[in-house]
């Protein structure tokens, strides 16, 4: 029996071939922005650190052996924490005795004030003013005995205070130089303290950007233990010192409340935006094709209206500084033009398009920064 081949699957294939040729041959859709003339902002690139506003070495006031030890490396500590302790075994004897001593003087001196009053309630006549002369002067001496002790108290509960080592500020031990029996003097650092707040980061900035920062500028700031998180701090101040070797100057830059936990000594870059007092036009970096001789060009939208059919010529352009996912065009385009944004890896020279939406870039828009 001879069989007849089914015309029907060769004619599928044939209408899918065609469907897909007209799908070719339909002009694909692309996304554009219209440019215009904005302020133009540069961005200074900048690496830096993490720095605590307060780092002391502490030392204790008086000479003694360490008798205990309240923390180690790595504790937080609050303002007016123990830290360490002297032995004051004899210096609280001292001030044991000179507790009884005040308290016989403020005895003594209460008993000759009673004398002294009591004679004067004396008619006069009643005694002799020889008599009241001399027990004023036992007043005296006694009150001013009272006064001594006291000074003394004070001056043996002061140096018994002074073999506490206490911390000045809130923050956290970075080192620990001594250990538990050992002998130490006035100027021996025993304990590094690093304060926990506020922080800042330090920026060396060259000394050419100096005149353009003011404590209303602002940085974009990423931290090397948080790589996927961005930030904006505001400057705090500017040292106006310039490093001679290196020719720069220091920036002290604050980091937002909603900053990661942050730590002295965390590396950080930064980008300083500073006001250039000029425009000019830019476009998204997404629109620029860069080809390997070095040349930069564009995608332009010839009578472009979202939605409709245009055409598309390439243009080559000059591009500035880049920043912020935007690139300053010194040449090659106007204010006006639309350029594609998206979809224009493939196109050709006269070939249509679809721009399905086309962004208008503000003046005032902040993504123009260079």
């Amino acid at each position: 029996m001879t069989m007849i081949a089914s015309p029907r699957p060769l004619y599928g294939l044939l209408l899918l071939l065609a469907a897909s040729w007209t799908s070719a041959q339909e002009p694909p859709r692309v996304e554009a922005v219209r440019v215009v003339e904005r302020p133009v902002i540069e961005t200074v690139p900048l690496t830096g650190s993490v720095t605590a506003e307060q780092r002391s070495l502490l030392s204790p006031q008086v000479a003694g052996l360490v008798s205990r030890l309240a923390v180690d490396a790595g504790d937080r500590v609050e303002a007016g924490d123990l830290l360490l302790e002297l032995d004051s075994e004899l210096v609280s004897i001292d001030r044991d005795q000179a507790a009884a001593d005040l308290a016989s003087a403020e005895a003594q001196w209460a008993d000759s004030e009673r004398q002294l009053n009591e004679a004067r309630s004396l008619r006069d006549g009643a005694i002799a003013a020889s008599d009241i002369r001399r027990l004023e002067a036992e007043e005296r001496v006694s009150r001013a005995n009272r006064d001594a002790a006291r000074a003394r108290l004070n001056r043996l509960e002061a140096e018994l205070e002074r073999h506490q080592l206490r911390a000045p500020f809130n923050g956290v031990v970075s080192s620990r130089q001594v250990d538990l029996g050992e002998w130490v003097s006035p100027g021996n650092p025993l304990m590094e303290l690093v304060a926990s707040a506020p922080l800042r980061v330090h920026f060396q900035v060259p000394q050419r950007y100096f005149p353009r920062v003011s404590e209303q500028s602002s940085l974009s700031l990423r931290f090397d233990a948080y790589p996927d998180t961005e930030v904006i701090g505001r400057v705090h101040r500017k040292v106006p010192l310039s490093e001679t070797g290196a020719r720069t100057f220091l920036l002290r830059v604050t980091p937002p409340d909603d900053a990661p936990e942050l730590i002295p000594g965390l590396s950080t870059s930064g980008l300083l935006e500073l006001n250039t007092d000029r425009t000019g036009l830019a476009v998204p970096r997404d629109a620029l094709i860069r080809y390997p001789d070095g040349r930069v060009s564009v995608w332009v939208i010839t009578e472009a209206e979202q939605g409709q059919v245009s055409g598309v010529r390439e243009q080559q352009v000059t591009p500035g500084i880049s920043a912020s996912g935007w690139v300053e065009i010194r040449s090659g385009l106007s204010s006006g033009d639309v350029v594609v944004t998206l979809g224009n890896e493939a196109l050709q020279e006269g070939q249509n398009v679809v721009p399905e939406r086309i962004a208008e870039s503000h003046a005032n828009d902040q993504g123009g920064r260079r």
